[in-house]
């Protein structure tokens, strides 16, 4: 039986670290790896005048224009089925690395075509925890600086980078942080709250308002309660969601998830993975009806037959979810055999689209 049609969905780095050469160059890689799969760059606004929550906008319509135009539409068309058939992959670097782990987390309904493996670079999916700690090597304190240079740039108000759209992780757990005071304390343009009605909508659509929070509307009350409670303030914890909810009716596909040894962004590429880890082994457990979901330090005290079954459930969920560390800063290249990873991650992409 032939495998259905797939596309792959490239976002590139956008305006941090750019290099139009490397894009293009990895660009044709990519379809020359991937004979059988549609390749496709989506372009996204980021930069300049275009600041959050242009680039989620521009990514979002871009998928929907993707999978409308070139997945094929069902001869027959039946209601309470998908339209369209096939498998989406998608990868990235950096902010283009956010902006995919974004899509592979909510854009994976099922019973519908939507995406089915995500290969992830040096991805910035916690803009929130980048100034938690500062790297000991030069090169990688130099790109933190460059990365929290951007951040000022790209979000308008510190608040708008707890938006778990912005910043993936925080689908999997609480920032552990309070959001800074807003700079900009006058009212939103027409543009802006145009933007910021549309983001509430696709909120109470997308992410099923009741099950999880809205991160916009909490990043607003919570700069309302700094302002009110000086003096008062506690360090908030980290603490795991239960994401995706049952009711949203979302699998999550596997990922493939690399970073370099001295790059800033290893520690949210190693968090990324534990937590989709975690949330593949609740699924599973919540799954295995009649059974308490257990942590894997109670797996210890199973009976050798439960271990077993246990332990076959976390290796799965390391299968679904690869963790790789390159040497140095660990960016996708294409001249010469330091690739940086990407000769793995295409070859983990051909092998799930295959």
């Amino acid at each position: 039986m032939a495998a259905s049609p797939s596309v792959l969905i490239h976002l590139p780095r956008g305006p941090f670290l750019s290099n139009l050469d490397h894009e293009s160059s990895l660009l044709s890689t990519l379809k020359a790896e991937l004979p059988v799969t549609t390749v496709v760059q989506l372009n996204y606004r980021l930069g300049g005048e275009h600041v959050y929550p242009q680039h989620i906008h521009d990514t979002l319509a871009g998928y929907d224009w993707i999978k409308s135009h070139l997945l094929p539409k069902r001869g027959i068309l039946r209601a309470g089925r998908a339209d369209h058939v096939g498998r989406i992959a998608v990868s990235g670097e950096l902010i283009g690395g956010g902006l995919a782990a974004m899509l592979a987390v909510t854009e994976c309904r099922i019973g519908e075509a939507g995406v089915v493996a995500a290969a992830l670079n040096n991805p910035i999916v916690d803009w929130v925890g980048i100034d938690d700690e500062k790297n000991s090597h030069l090169a990688a304190g130099e790109m933190q600086d460059t990365l929290l240079s951007a951040r000022d740039k790209l979000f308008k108000r510190p608040g708008y980078y707890f938006d778990s759209f912005a910043s993936p992780l925080l689908f999997f757990r609480s920032p552990g942080q309070d959001v800074p005071k807003s700079s900009a304390s006058g009212p939103l343009d027409d543009l802006e709250h145009l933007a910021y009605l549309e983001r509430e909508d696709f909120f109470r659509q997308q992410l099923a308002l009741s099950a999880i929070p809205n991160r916009l509307n909490d990043a607003e009350t919570q700069e309302v309660e700094n302002d009110s409670s000086a003096g008062k303030k506690k360090s908030p914890r980290k603490t795991s969601k239960r994401y995706p909810s049952p009711s949203l009716g979302l699998k999550l596909p596997p990922f493939h998830i690399s970073s370099g040894s001295l790059s800033p962004l290893s520690e949210q590429a190693d968090e990324m993975a534990q937590l989709l880890r975690k949330s593949f082994l609740r699924a599973a457990q919540t799954s295995d009806f009649g059974r308490k979901v257990l942590l894997p330090e109670e797996i210890t005290k199973l009976n050798d037959e439960e271990k077993l079954e246990r332990k076959a459930l976390v290796a799965e969920a390391y299968e679904m979810v690869e963790l790789v560390q390159g040497e140095g800063e660990g960016f996708w290249r294409c001249d010469g055999q330091r690739d940086g990873g990407l000769r793995g991650a295409v070859g983990w992409l051909r092998e799930r689209l295959a």
